[in-house]
């Protein structure tokens, strides 16, 4: 993870992912956003991990979302002072897709 974010502002993002986009998951236990509160104070790191391992899965679910969709939810994270879907975007994508890149990228140009 990223040290110098925010980590109050990634769980509100988070917070919103699981509101908006996991509603319809029937798991049981406790909410997604409660199993990190219960480690926060005694295992600040771990948390951490795992909240960046859970706000990279919603962020790369959101791939095929149309430009719109993605400015929609930006406004509604800007509103809530979190990190919006385009910077997560930006920082918490597993794979980067090689097609996308320019043909003079160094991932394009091996031989």
């Amino acid at each position: 993870m990223f040290p110098d974010l925010d980590y109050v502002r990634l769980k509100r993002s988070f917070e919103y992912f699981v509101e908006h986009y996991a509603a319809e998951l029937n798991t049981p236990g406790p909410r997604p956003v409660k199993l990190f509160e219960g480690d926060e104070p005694s295992r600040m790191s771990a948390s951490r991990r795992a909240l960046a391992v859970a706000v990279t899965d919603f962020v790369e679910g959101t791939q095929d979302f149309c430009h719109e969709r993605v400015s929609e939810i930006d406004r509604d994270l800007q509103k809530r002072d979190a990190y919006t879907l385009s910077f997560l975007r930006e920082h918490f994508t597993r794979v980067r897709d090689k097609f996308n890149q320019p043909m003079n990228h160094p991932i394009n140009t091996r031989q």
